[in-house]
């Protein structure tokens, strides 16, 4: 961002800049703020699918899953994935 448009931003300038559009801000969003729901998309879209290849086998149940979505579920975004 700070390369396209040829300036520095303070923090509170990047904050806004990350804002929603309709909320004045210009939408970008941070790669490293995209990691938790990125995983659990995964995990979940993919559970299935786990569950089908590993049937078989005698596999721990996967003990992330279960704290990234309380911290997920705790930091009030959850409503943002519909499907857990």
């Amino acid at each position: 961002m700070e390369r396209i448009t040829n300036s520095s931003l303070t923090e509170t300038q990047w904050l806004q800049a990350s804002l929603p559009i309709k909320d004045g801000g210009l939408g970008v969003t941070s790669v490293s703020s995209l990691a938790l729901p990125a995983f659990l998309a995964s995990a979940a879209g993919t559970a299935l699918l786990q569950t089908e290849i590993l049937a078989d086998c005698n596999v721990p149940e996967d003990p992330y899953w279960k704290d990234y979505l309380q911290l997920w579920s705790a930091s009030g975004k959850r409503r943002q994935i519909p499907y857990l």
